[in-house]
C-alpha cells in the first residue's frame, strides 16, 4: 500500500532564530492510520506538521535536510495550493486560518476556490456542519465566536476540502469535552474510510479511545519513542504527557515529585468580584441572564462549561470589556463602570485566550515594559518586574528572550508570555482564559505553581476545558451552561455530582473516577501523581491494570 506521508531523516533549522527544531525524524503514514505525535512544549511537534503541509519550506524560512514525500512526491516541488487539496491542516490557533465573515462562508471558501458548483457547495456545507455539530452556527459571524467554536468551524472548513490526510495541532486545547469527542470521532471515521490523520496532542489519555495506530514521541527535536500505544504507555514520561490514571497507578514508583502547592491566603469577608442580576450579550444576542455570583478576593476559581456558553463573556465583564445590559458588576464593592482603566489593570491581570490579542511590540522586553511604564515605573523597576514575570512563566532560561520577537516563540510560549505581561503589572487577581492550552504536563504543573504563588497575587480565576486542571488547582468550580450558572461547588463535591456532568457535557476523566473511588469526603484533591502514589500503596494488587489498557 502506497504511503500517504513519508518523512525520511528530516531535520529543520529555522533561519529567523538559528535554532534546530527537528533532527533525524522519520515517519510513515498509510491510509487508515491515525498517528499520535506527542512530547513536551517546544519539542518540534508543530515543526513536523509544517513539513507535512508544506508551510516548511514555502512559508517558513528554514534549512531542511532529509526528504518529505506526500503521496510519493516531494513536498518541496509542489505549491501550497496543490498541497492543500491533499493535506488538510487544522492549526493550533484557529484564528490564523479563518477567512470567511460567516460560518457558512468559511466552510464554502475552500470548495469555491476548487471551482465546485454552487449546488454541490451547499450540500457540502450542510453535510460537514451536521457531522461536526455546528448547524446552529451557520449564520453566525465568525468574529463573534468563541475559541472552541472557531476551532470546530476551522475543522469543518478543512473537511469540506476532502483532503487525503488531516494534520491537527492540539485539537483538544480549546474544545469542551463533547466537541472534542465529535472532532476525534470524525478524524477516526475519516481514517477508517481510507484517509489518514496525524494528531499532535499532550492529552494522550483522551486520544487513546480512538485507537491510534502509532505514537511518535519527541523531545528536544528528536524522536525518543516510535511504536504502538501499548509500548508507549509503559515508557512514556509521565511528567510530560497526560496519561490515564490507571497507568499512573501502575507506574507510581516512577512518577516525579510534585512541587509543594502554594499557600492559600486567608479568606476575606468582601468579594473581589460580584455579579448582581447580571445579563450579558453581544448586540441582540443574549449570552448570560440573571447571573448572581460572588468571587472571593482570596479564592482560586475554575470556570468550566461548553464552548460558547459564556465563560469568557462572564469574566470579560470584570474588566469592562463588555457592559452588562441588566444588573450590576462590582469590583471590591464598587461598580466596575466607575473604575479607571489603570485601577482595573492593577486589580485584575486579564490574559486573553488568544495571545495574538495581547502581543504587538517588536521584542519580548518591550512587551514586558509597556504596562509598567504606563503606570509610571522606571527602568530599574521595569527590569525587576520583567525578570520576576519571566521566571514565573518558565521563560527566563530561553536564549536571548528579551530581544526575541514575540511571534518567534512557540504558541504555548506566547500564551505564557501573555501571563508574564499580566504579572509584570503586579495585579491582585489573575484572570486566565485557557492558560495551559498547548502546554505539556510538566510545564502546566510548574507554571501553575509559580503563577499562583506570585507575590502580588491574592486570587486566580481561570477558564479551562481541562477538567483535571480544575479539580487539581481550584478551591471552587463554577459551571456555566444554558445562559447561567449551572453549578457552583468544591472540586470534590462536583466530581461526585453525576447530574452536572451529564447536563453540562463535561468529561468524567479517569481522575474524576479515581476521586469518586479513592477520595472520600470533600477534602482538597491532590495532584494526580500524589493520588496515584496513594492508591498504589492502598491496593497495589487490584489498582494496577495491565499495561496498555485504555480508559473505559
Amino acid at each position: 500500500m502506497t504511503a500517504l506521508i513519508e518523512i525520511r531523516d528530516a531535520g529543520v533549522r529555522y533561519l529567523s532564530t538559528g535554532q534546530t527544531a527537528l533532527q533525524a525524524t522519520g515517519l510513515t503514514v498509510r491510509p487508515g492510520d491515525l498517528t499520535l505525535v506527542s512530547g513536551p512544549s517546544g519539542c518540534g511537534k508543530s515543526t513536523l506538521l509544517r513539513l507535512i503541509n508544506g508551510l516548511i519550506p514555502h512559508s517558513y524560512r528554514a534549512e531542511v535536510t532529509g526528504e518529505v514525500l506526500i503521496g510519493g512526491r516531494p513536498v518541496a516541488g509542489r505549491t501550497i495550493r496543490e498541497l492543500s487539496t491533499v493535506v488538510g491542516t487544522m492549526l493550533q490557533d484557529p484564528r490564523k486560518q479563518i477567512v470567511g465573515t460567516t460560518v457558512a462562508a468559511e466552510i464554502a471558501f475552500g470548495p469555491e476556490n476548487l471551482g465546485l458548483p454552487r449546488a454541490q457547495i451547499r450540500e457540502l456545507i450542510a453535510e460537514v456542519a451536521g457531522r461536526v455539530g455546528i448547524e446552529h452556527l451557520l449564520d453566525r459571524a465568525t468574529a463573534g465566536l468563541s475559541g472552541g467554536e472557531l476551532q470546530m468551524v476551522a475543522f469543518a472548513g478543512v473537511l469540506a476540502m476532502r483532503p487525503k490526510v488531516f494534520v491537527v495541532d492540539e485539537p483538544l486545547a480549546n474544545l469542551d469535552p463533547a466537541a472534542g469527542l465529535r472532532l476525534m470521532r470524525e478524524l477516526r471515521r475519516f481514517a477508517d474510510e481510507g484517509g489518514a490523520a496525524v494528531v499532535v496532542e499532550h492529552r494522550v489519555e483522551e486520544i487513546l479511545e480512538f485507537s491510534p495506530t502509532e505514537v511518535l514521541y519527541l523531545e528536544e527535536g528528536a524522536p525518543r519513542f516510535q511504536g504502538p500505544v501499548e509500548d508507549f504507555l509503559r515508557v512514556a514520561p509521565a511528567g510530560h504527557v497526560k496519561l490515564p490514571f490507571s497507568t499512573l497507578v501502575s507506574r507510581a514508583a516512577e512518577l516525579p515529585a510534585v512541587p509543594e502547592p502554594p499557600k492559600r491566603a486567608a479568606p476575606a469577608a468582601a468579594p473581589r468580584l460580584e455579579y448582581r442580576g447580571v445579563s450579558l450579550g453581544y448586540g441582540d444576542r443574549a449570552v448570560l441572564s440573571g447571573v448572581g455570583l460572588a468571587l472571593g478576593s482570596a479564592e482560586r476559581v475554575a470556570v468550566l462549561g461548553p464552548n460558547g456558553a459564556g465563560k469568557s463573556t462572564l469574566l470579560r465583564a470584570a474588566v469592562a470589556l463588555i457592559t452588562a445590559s441588566r444588573g450590576e458588576v462590582l469590583v471590591d464593592g464598587s461598580p466596575v463602570a466607575a473604575r479607571s482603566v489603570a485601577d482595573l489593570a492593577t486589580t485584575f491581570g486579564y490574559v486573553f485566550q488568544n495571545p495574538g490579542q495581547a502581543l504587538f511590540s517588536a521584542t519580548v522586553g518591550q512587551e514586558l515594559a509597556f504596562g509598567p511604564r504606563n503606570l509610571g515605573s522606571g527602568p530599574e523597576e521595569i527590569a525587576t518586574r520583567s525578570r520576576e514575570a519571566l521566571l514565573a512563566v518558565l521563560l527566563d532560561e530561553e536564549k536571548d528572550i528579551m530581544d526575541r520577537p514575540p511571534r518567534t516563540l512557540s504558541f504555548g510560549q506566547q500564551r505564557r508570555l501573555t501571563v508574564a505581561l499580566a504579572l509584570a503589572m503586579r495585579p491582585r487577581t489573575l484572570i486566565l482564559d485557557e492558560p495551559t492550552a498547548g502546554q505539556d504536563l510538566w510545564t502546566t504543573t510548574e507554571f501553575m505553581g509559580h503563577a499562583l504563588s506570585a507575590p502580588s497575587i491574592e486570587s486566580v480565576y481561570f477558564i479551562t476545558h481541562d477538567v483535571d486542571l480544575a479539580l487539581t488547582y481550584a478551591d471552587r468550580i463554577i459551571v456555566v451552561d444554558e445562559g447561567g450558572i449551572a453549578a457552583d461547588a468544591s472540586p470534590a463535591d462536583l466530581a461526585r455530582d453525576d447530574g452536572v456532568w451529564s447536563r453540562a457535557g463535561l468529561a468524567a476523566t479517569s481522575l474524576v473516577r479515581a476521586v469518586r473511588d479513592h477520595l472520600p469526603g470533600a477534602r482538597p484533591i491532590p495532584h494526580p501523581f500524589d493520588l496515584a502514589r496513594r492508591v498504589s500503596l492502598l491496593a497495589p494488587s487490584t489498582s494496577s491494570p495491565k499495561e496498555g489498557t485504555t480508559p473505559s
